[in-house]
């Protein structure tokens, strides 16, 4: 397979390592978080918060975003445990009901592997979660490493994460790729000294991807074999 143009302007050549977000840019799996929030907000006695404005919260791990969905609702934060808990209930049974594999996930991952570039998972969610829906969509064996948001003592936009993957591989920063969907995952890019990736279509919480300052900003994963 030919080098694509935009590893041969950032690499030379394919990249030393690629570390890969999960939500919003592999998978949308907002329909389930969604109903998951909707689920604590309903039995602490609030109106449910749907799946267009949960969309709008995701993207800061899972205990940012049960803090903004009862200051949303109005809900002592006191309450934040008993929520987080029904939470993690409700979506652990029902992981993967609605979530969807965005296009061309698979057709990159087939492609780093051919070319024995090392891929990693790096993701803020809850790491309890990460394997079993990778599991459901077969891709676990494309990841040499799978990070959840509490797998180390810091996640992203921590370099912590990225660097953790690069240096037990020896891999040079500037050698490396970070592919998200957020400035979470830009921050955590630049702290590494990583090039970074952003796609447009996942969970930028209102941030103009544009305005970043990434590598590149992409409509859909096939760019980057492009």
């Amino acid at each position: 397979m030919k080098t694509p143009k935009y590893f041969t302007k950032w690499f030379d050549g394919w990249p030393e390592l690629v570390c890969l977000d999960l939500d919003g840019t592999l998978v949308d799996s907002v329909p389930d978080i969604a109903g998951a929030v909707d689920a604590f907000l309903t039995k602490l006695g609030s109106p449910v918060a749907g799946e267009d404005r949960v969309r709008g919260w995701v993207g800061f791990g899972s205990a940012k975003l049960i803090e903004q969905a009862l200051a949303w609702a109005n809900i002592d934060p006191a309450k934040q445990e008993e929520a987080y808990r029904i939470f993690l209930m409700h979506y652990n049974a029902h992981l993967t009901d609605d979530t969807t594999l965005y296009p061309n996930v698979k057709a990159l991952l087939k492609a780093f592997k051919h070319n024995g570039v090392p891929v990693a998972l790096i993701t803020n969610k809850p790491s309890v979660f990460v394997k079993p829906m990778l599991d459901h969509f077969e891709l676990t064996e494309q990841f040499g490493w799978l990070l959840g948001g509490d797998t180390l003592e810091e996640k992203k936009p921590s370099a912590m994460p990225l660097l953790y993957c690069s240096e037990s591989i020896e891999a040079l920063p500037e050698n490396c790729l970070m592919i998200g969907d957020s400035i979470t995952d830009f921050n955590a890019a630049t702290n590494a000294g990583f090039k970074c990736a952003l796609v447009t279509y996942g969970y930028h919480q209102g941030v103009d991807l544009k305005s970043l300052g990434a590598d590149a900003v992409i409509d859909d994963l096939a760019e980057l074999l492009a």
